[in-house]
């Protein structure tokens, strides 16, 4: 009777513990499953994760010959240029078809991105934004009418070789630290314009104080874009740099006077200039190089575009009109007389150069003794024509202080375009586009 009553008992925990490992195996014949189920549809999420962001990327491959084709969708063509502020909407978007198993959407947009400052920038907040073009493209896998993966690569493009740190230099440039004699007008009708970026530069903050104290207060709104301290760029860094720069230019005008039509009235001068009359340096259809090895004296309506170098002092008179780069090396700029006094578009760059380079720059001069009754503007434009006159040793020395070439990347052909960056996009733009889109 024990004897049965205990085997009972032991067939009970027998039992028991069997449904528990049977339980037991169950649950984790179940979990196994489920986990390999998570990993399939991982692993399937995954792949078309993948498919989707390769058809982004080969979208990303073709981005130039994408913007060549559709250059239309843009609402205007200065994207890429200076004080372009970008555009308010991204363009349509364009169905590019099949990438593999995923479908391909293309579009462009254009940002306005801010000027870096530095610490010596002290009136960096007058620096407008400058614009630059993107290409989007979106990879898309689909099941019916429902997204189930998708993958955004922005790329940005640029134009190539254009992009230069530049020489520091406003529409009047004072590369040195040195001030000499600083006499600007009281003038409403003298103007210089920064377009967009200073006025007028000095060297240092030494200098850009001593033309601050230079202009009469009552006139200081005649200068669009203030004064302010740049570190000069090259060649105005250093003596010897602008002695390089000076002999290529010398060669490069010397070359020119003796090629038929190169030059209107000269390009190279052995010897100091004093002209009256008046006299055409290029044009901006035909700029040219002009290269002047003493001082340079000029009255009546001289006009010219590219680059006039001049070793010695400059003086204007009458109403001169250049476009370009403009360099004194004498130490003094003097605008005398009366007149309509000119109108400049470019860069004015007056420095105090040692004899063959050697030594420090000497102080510079800037005199107006007439009415100043004359406008000075930066102009990228002009600057980046003038650059188109050098060789490649020239360019290498000098660039202009403004971060796009003579063509926005609207005018630019494609086989001047680069791709300057690209990224994945997560989470995209929603600073440009809304959070809704």
């Amino acid at each position: 009777m024990n004897r049965s009553h205990a085997a009972a008992g032991e067939r009970g925990v027998v039992l028991f513990l069997s449904l528990i490992m049977l339980l037991t195996l169950t649950v984790l014949g179940v979990s196994a499953f489920q986990n390999a189920h998570l990993q399939e549809r991982s692993a399937g999420n995954a792949r078309l994760q993948s498919v989707a962001f390769e058809a982004a990327a080969a979208g990303a491959s073709n981005a130039i010959n994408f913007f060549d084709a559709n250059r239309a969708l843009g609402p205007d063509q200065l994207c890429g240029t200076t004080g372009h502020a970008g555009w308010a909407e991204p363009s349509s978007w364009v169905d590019m078809g099949m990438v593999g198993e995923a479908y391909l959407q293309q579009r462009l947009y254009c940002l306005a991105d801010e000027y870096p400052c530095t610490e010596d920038d002290v009136d960096c907040d007058v620096r407008p934004p400058r614009s630059q073009l993107f290409v989007l493209s979106h990879g898309e896998v689909r099941s019916g009418a429902a997204v189930v993966a998708q993958r955004d690569v922005e790329v940005r493009l640029d134009i190539g070789g254009t992009w230069s740190a530049g020489d520091g230099c406003g529409a009047i440039c004072f590369p040195s630290c040195t001030a000499g004699t600083l006499n600007f007008p009281n003038s409403n009708t003298f103007q210089v314009d920064g377009n967009g970026g200073y006025a007028i530069t000095g060297g240092c903050q030494a200098m850009a104080d001593a033309v601050r104290n230079g202009i009469r207060n009552n006139r200081i709104g005649n200068y669009l874009g203030g004064i302010g301290a740049t570190t000069p760029g090259s060649p105005w860094a250093e003596p010897t740099t602008v002695e390089m720069f000076r002999v290529n230019i010398a060669a490069a005008a010397l070359a020119a006077q003796g090629r038929p039509g190169a030059c209107m009235t000269f390009c190279f001068s052995p010897v100091g200039v004093n002209m009256n009359s008046n006299s055409a340096f290029g044009t901006v259809a035909h700029p040219q190089i002009t290269y002047i090895e003493g001082n340079a004296s000029f009255g009546g309506n001289i006009s010219g575009a590219g680059i006039m170098f001049v070793r010695g002092n400059l003086s204007w008179n009458g109403t001169p009109n250049f476009k370009g780069l403009i360099v004194t090396l004498g130490g003094t700029f003097t605008a005398a007389g009366g007149g309509l006094g000119g109108d400049h578009g470019g860069s004015l760059v007056i420095l105090n150069h040692p004899l063959g380079g050697g030594g420090f720059f000497g102080p510079s001069n800037f005199n107006n003794t007439g009415g100043g009754t004359a406008l000075f503007k930066f102009d990228c434009q002009a600057l980046w024509l003038a650059h188109g006159l050098l060789d490649q040793v020239g360019q290498s020395l000098w660039s202009p202080e403004c971060d796009v070439g003579p063509q926005s990347v609207f005018q630019a052909g494609p086989e001047d375009l680069i791709i300057a960056s690209w990224r994945e996009n997560i989470g995209w733009r929603e600073e440009f586009f809304g959070s809704g889109d």
